[in-house]
């Protein structure tokens, strides 16, 4: 049953990191219409700016899970030094846990925000209009895998499994 939820997680986790991609190339496209519009046409897109910042949020939210499981995270091993293997291990489980609580706290919070949202039909105060389900959709779900990439990495380092996936060779590469 472990086992299924880690591969659940890792599914997910490579879900949200290709859909974090799609948005940071969908907001790079934006910002290079609005500079060629500015440029060329001598006028700014309406939508460029707001739909870029829901991407760059959405990159951000949906792209922290596969970090964590990718091991990007900046971290301070300071205190590891001075613990042997097993206590390092247990100081990870716990971090982990600590990440975990903070993580749902996140969660819950955007998940306020989302409801509010739909159950008040609330939008943008912009020219576009735009529903604000939407881009709360993205953050609600990069904190719950977050979330998830965290259960999933409290589960690793109990069971004693590589709590980070390294980037394949070719990755590395690139």
């Amino acid at each position: 049953m472990l086992h299924g939820f880690l591969k659940f997680s890792d599914t997910t986790s490579w879900l949200a990191e290709t859909l974090a991609s799609i948005l940071l190339y969908g907001f790079c496209l934006l910002m290079l219409a609005e500079v060629f519009s500015r440029g060329f046409l001598a006028t700014s897109l309406a939508v460029s700016w707001e739909f870029s910042s829901f991407a760059m949020a959405g990159v951000f939210l949906l792209g922290a899970g596969p970090a964590l499981r990718r091991g990007s995270h900046v971290r301070v091993t300071l205190a590891q030094g001075f613990l042997g293997p097993q206590g390092q291990r247990w100081l990870n489980i716990a971090a982990t846990v600590v990440g975990i609580v903070l993580a749902l706290l996140v969660l819950i919070s955007f998940w306020s925000l989302f409801a509010n949202s739909w159950a008040r039909g609330l939008r943008q105060s912009s020219y576009t209009n735009t529903p604000l389900i939407y881009p709360q959709a993205l953050a609600v779900l990069g904190a719950a895998q977050l979330v998830l990439d965290l259960c999933a990495r409290t589960i690793r380092l109990w069971l004693d499994l590589p709590a980070e996936q390294p980037l394949a060779k070719e990755e590395a590469d690139a």
